[in-house]
This record gives C-alpha cells, sequence and structure tokens, in this order.
C-alpha cells in the first residue's frame, strides 16, 4: 500500500487550516463594520447637499436608491451572501465614500505606494539589522557590543509612529530639512519624470527612516540573541579553531543564524500593510493605511470590508509561506515531515 508523503499531509493540513482562519475572519471582517452606529451614507449625501442637492425629497430619493444598490436595505444575512458571492468572482464592491469607483480600483491605485515604503524599509532593516547583530555577537562585552546593545534597546522601546513624530519635529518643523507630511507635493502629479521622482523621494525619508530604524533595532537584538546560542555550538568552536577572519566568521555566522529571521521576515512583511496605518496618518502619507483610515472615519463598510479582505489574505499568506520556508530550508523539520 502506497504510503503518503507526511510533507503532503503536512501541507493539507496547513491549507485546511488557512481556508478556515480566512472564512472566520473575512465573516467577523463583514460583521464589524455593520456593528458602528451611524449612517454609512451620510458623507455621501453630505457631499451632494455641498454640491447644491439640498433638496429634502430629492435626497430622500438618492438615499433610497444608494440603500438599494448598497443592499444595505436587505437583512444582514442576504448581505452576507452577495459579499461572499462577490468575493468568489473577486469583486469587493463599490466604494460608499467614492462612489462609483470600486475598492479595487481604490486598492490598486493606492497599495503601490504603501508597498514602495514598507518593502525596501523592512528589507533593508533586516539586512542592517542582522549584521549588527551578527557583529554584537561575534564583539560580545566589548567596546562594539556596548555600544549597539543601548542603542538598540532604546530604538526596540520607540513605536515607529511615535518615532516619526520626532523626526517631523526635529528634521521637519526644527531643521526643516523634509516636509512634514505628505506623498509628494500638492502642485505636482505622479509620473515619470525626474522633477516627481526628486520631489517624492525627499517627501519618503522621514517615514522611510521611522520604519528602518525602528524595525532594525528588533532585527538586531533577536539575531544578536540567536548568534550567541549558535557561537557556544560544537561547529563554531572548529571554525575558531580554524584561526578565519572576522570577515569570514560574520558571514558564516550569519548564514548559519538567519534562518528563523528569514521566517520572521515573511511574517513582518505580512502584517506591514495592517501596521503601516498609523505611521501613514502620521506623515500624511496616501498609501493603503491612510485610505482605510479615510474609510473608517466615514464608515464606508464596503471600502473596510475590502481592505480587511486584502490585509487578512496578506497575512494568512504570509504566515502560510513562513511555514512551508522553515519546513523546507531547516533539516530538522523536513525531516520531520518529509521523512528523507
Amino acid at each position: 500500500m502506497h504510503r503518503v508523503n507526511p510533507f503532503v499531509i503536512f501541507l493539507v493540513k496547513r491549507v485546511g487550516v488557512l481556508l478556515v482562519t480566512f472564512f472566520v475572519a473575512i465573516t467577523v471582517i463583514f460583521l464589524l463594520p455593520r456593528l458602528i452606529p451611524g449612517n454609512p451614507l451620510a458623507t455621501l449625501l453630505y457631499s451632494l447637499v455641498a454640491q447644491g442637492a439640498a433638496d429634502p425629497e430629492k435626497l430622500k430619493a438618492v438615499e433610497r436608491s444608494l440603500l438599494e444598490y448598497f443592499q444595505l436595505d436587505r437583512p444582514i444575512y442576504e448581505q452576507y451572501i452577495s459579499f461572499l458571492a462577490g468575493l468568489l468572482r473577486g469583486d469587493l464592491g463599490k466604494s460608499i465614500m467614492y462612489f462609483p469607483r470600486s475598492t479595487m480600483d481604490i486598492v490598486a491605485r493606492y497599495l503601490p505606494w504603501t508597498l514602495y515604503l514598507l518593502v525596501p524599509a523592512i528589507v533593508a532593516s533586516w539586512i542592517v539589522g542582522n549584521t549588527i547583530g551578527v557583529v554584537a555577537a561575534i564583539n560580545r562585552g566589548k567596546w562594539v557590543d556596548k555600544l549597539v546593545l543601548p542603542v538598540l534597546a532604546v530604538l526596540q522601546g520607540i513605536p515607529p509612529y511615535i518615532f516619526g513624530m520626532y523626526l517631523v519635529l526635529v528634521l521637519g518643523v526644527q531643521l526643516k530639512l523634509f516636509p512634514t507630511g505628505g506623498t509628494w507635493s500638492p502642485t505636482i502629479g505622479p509620473s515619470l519624470s525626474l522633477t516627481f521622482i526628486l520631489d517624492y523621494l525627499h517627501h519618503y525619508v522621514l517615514p522611510f527612516l521611522s520604519i528602518f530604524l525602528t524595525s532594525l533595532a528588533g532585527w538586531g537584538l533577536s539575531m544578536r540573541n540567536i548568534s550567541i546560542q549558535e557561537l557556544a555550538t560544537d561547529y563554531m568552536d572548529y571554525a575558531r579553531t580554524l584561526a578565519l577572519s572576522q570577515k569570514k566568521m560574520v558571514k558564516y555566522l550569519f548564514k548559519c543564524s538567519s534562518l528563523p529571521q528569514i521566517v520572521g521576515l515573511a511574517i513582518v512583511l505580512g502584517w506591514s500593510v495592517a501596521g503601516s496605518v498609523i505611521t501613514e496618518i502620521v506623515f500624511n502619507y496616501q498609501g493603503i493605511g491612510f485610505m482605510f483610515w479615510r474609510a473608517v472615519q466615514s464608515q464606508d463598510y464596503i471600502l473596510i470590508q475590502g481592505f480587511f479582505v486584502i490585509i487578512i489574505g496578506t497575512i494568512l499568506l504570509a504566515n502560510f509561506i513562513s511555514e512551508i520556508i522553515f519546513a523546507i530550508v531547516d533539516p530538522r523539520v523536513r525531516y520531520a515531515y518529509v521523512g528523507a
């Protein structure tokens, strides 16, 4: 009788857990915005009033039409079934606040700006932080370690948005080296021109630094602890007996200690979109996190649940990928599941 590969069983179980978790999460996502008191159509109706459509009868007719269009006049179970059907088609609905624009259009417009900020900052902090952690571990107790350790500890204790406020206050308000907020100047539109690129990078520096420096501290401290444990192993003792240069020791130790950090990187990248909200608000950086906050303020149910679906999907996928990477790369896990 053919025996099923244990690793295949592991994959099937993980996919099953992933799907169940996603289903439960999107159900909660669907229900939560609808439990918030208030009228989700208020922002749209106010904008119509501002445009001169102040006739009460016309406004009531528009409100009835919108309630019917967004199915907000239907029982909640019918709304839920419609939501699931749309999700299976890849349709997250049309935004109430930006009607008639679809949620996917808004995501496609603003998500890239969030990724332009988060991915370089997190990856750069991972590389630099882990390198610093390895160097500090090799020089444990020496002046390098004594200098690096307190700096990393202080940086790790400061949330990115608080650190961002200090950067704005010092580098933006007092020294006036960088803009205090915005994604680009109001007089310039997105383009591939050198003028726009330089202007965008000028606005980019402060939010990048707030994420890079605070993330770097976490990677550095964790890598230092992992490397100290690795330095106590037999194979590192053997490497020292070979009288390898410090540069080679750093390279060798980095390779041996980086597996948990690689898994951590996948998880952090998945969570980063959700964690970008406050940072984008502080810097008025108009990415997906900033637009999510705008949607919450205006009670845009459709946009809120659309953003959450993408965020939850990203987090679950990142966790799944990290588990697979760990199972493939780590020999101990591979032997346990694959039996090879």
